[in-house]
């Protein structure tokens, strides 16, 4: 089992996690493919983002199940959410922990990233079975409810 991010071990505590939320969404805003979308579904309001963003990873890396409602928030207000957007902010997190934290704990929260992120990618673009006549919607639904549960996170 992979211990939790908050590990003392791994030298990452609350300070540190909002330090790399805000540098990710620094780097959300300068990305070329991702400020255009993104500004338009957040506008001027980064800071409620940043704190959405903050207590939904806080409450995936403590399994609390309560994460806010993460996916469908962001599908309900980017319904133009593509696989793209999803890796190149997957990318951006990932490179954003890596260049502010030790190495185990940026390894310990982008496994967590990539976690969430394959969940939302099997979402929007299913592979077979199904799920490919499954309305989208649903099929975030069930992704959100797989994150609650804490059923896909390594």
């Amino acid at each position: 089992m992979t211990r939790l991010v908050f590990d003392k071990a791994h030298c990452l505590d609350e300070d540190s996690l909002r330090d790399i939320i805000l540098a990710f969404s620094e780097g959300l805003r300068a990305h070329t493919r991702l400020r255009s979308p993104l500004g338009r579904v957040v506008g001027n309001r980064w800071y409620d983002f940043e704190v959405g963003l903050e207590h939904f990873l806080t409450a995936l890396i403590a399994r609390t199940g309560d994460h806010g409602g993460g996916l469908l928030a962001l599908y309900e207000a980017f319904p133009a959410l593509a696989p793209e957007h999803v890796t190149d902010a997957r990318d951006l997190f990932m490179e954003t922990a890596l260049t502010m934290l030790p190495f185990q704990a940026a390894a310990s929260l982008s496994e967590l990233a990539d976690s969430v992120c394959d969940l939302a990618l099997r979402a929007l673009c299913p592979a077979t079975g199904t799920a490919l006549t499954t309305p989208l919607a649903l099929r975030i639904r069930d992704a959100e409810e797989a994150l609650r549960i804490g059923a896909t996170l390594r």
